[in-house]
């Protein structure tokens, strides 16, 4: 059951880059979007924190702070950075970029905290670096803000990843999330005003795809991938979450017409590959549980 539940909560994870294109083909801004996605999702996840027991106002000042700020800061810039490079480049090729963030995480462990690597994990590095080179490259892209969003998205995930592997060893993960959620709700209200975005959707279309980031690959994939923990344990959870990059890929290929040259499908399989050895090494531990999200 552990196993259904965490291939579930990553297809609807694997739904958010597709729902991103969908929201800005209904009209909808890049802050606008994610201002509505989180707040919305705040809301939700403190309902579901209050309904285990898990409410988050009886973690420390300190705690507090700290998920609040990882929310505002590091989530906010990684989320704002990948949708900002899903505006104009495709949501496949965005995805499987941002999948090199389990090998940035290694890296970054070992070079600032002496955390072991075998061959095997210096191969999968490698390789993860090599994918992201084949997928730009076969792309035939120019240099472009798009780019660099897309590769500054995974980088600032890992510093998410690495600072809250420590405050989450010590909270419940339910109440964190919420915390962590409000943050990141609260910095793009902020953010949407000072845009001149800060405003409800306008058209069915654009409530329907607004609610549907919000649920689906916010909501319900979190809540699912938290649910499977206790089942099966973090590493397994992680290793099974490798679907989420090749749910992407397929939806985008089927509904937005995303298509790879033979380069490309050579760097995302490298890609996928390095991922599952860091994984299934556990090598790394994943952070306040979101998608990359």
């Amino acid at each position: 059951m552990g196993t259904i539940v965490v291939l579930i909560s990553a297809t609807a994870f694997g739904t958010l880059s597709v729902f991103g294109k969908l929201a800005y083909r209904a009209g909808l801004g890049t802050e606008q979007t994610l201002a509505f996605r989180f707040v919305i999702a705040a809301i939700g996840m403190w309902c579901l924190a209050l309904a285990l027991r898990q409410n988050p106002m009886r973690l420390g000042r300190l705690e507090l702070l700290t998920l609040v700020a990882l929310g505002a800061l590091f989530y906010t810039g990684q989320s704002l950075a990948y949708f900002t490079a899903l505006r104009t480049l495709p949501a496949s090729l965005c995805v499987l970029i941002a999948y090199v963030y389990p090998s940035l995480v290694v890296l970054v462990g070992w070079a600032f905290w002496r955390r072991s690597v075998s061959i095997w994990h210096a191969v999968a590095l490698l390789g993860s670096f090599l994918g992201v080179a084949l997928l730009v490259g076969g792309a035939e892209l120019r240099f472009s803000w798009a780019l660099v969003f897309a590769i500054a998205s995974p980088m600032i995930y890992t510093g998410y990843i690495l600072l809250g592997e420590r405050v989450m060893a010590s909270v419940p993960a339910v109440g964190a999330s919420a915390v962590i959620m409000s943050g990141a709700a609260i910095a793009f209200t902020l953010i949407a005003a000072l845009a001149g975005e800060l405003r409800l959707p306008s058209s069915s279309a654009q409530w329907a795809v607004g609610l549907g980031i919000a649920v689906i690959p916010t909501m319900v994939a979190i809540s699912l991938f938290l649910a499977a923990l206790p089942r099966i344990g973090a590493a397994r959870s992680s290793l099974l979450s490798t679907w989420e990059p090749v749910v992407t890929v397929l939806l985008a290929v089927v509904l937005l017409g995303d298509r790879f040259a033979l380069a490309q499908v050579a760097g995302g399989m490298l890609i996928l590959v390095a991922v599952i050895v860091v994984q299934s090494a556990q090598l790394w531990k994943p952070g306040p549980p979101s998608a990359l999200k």
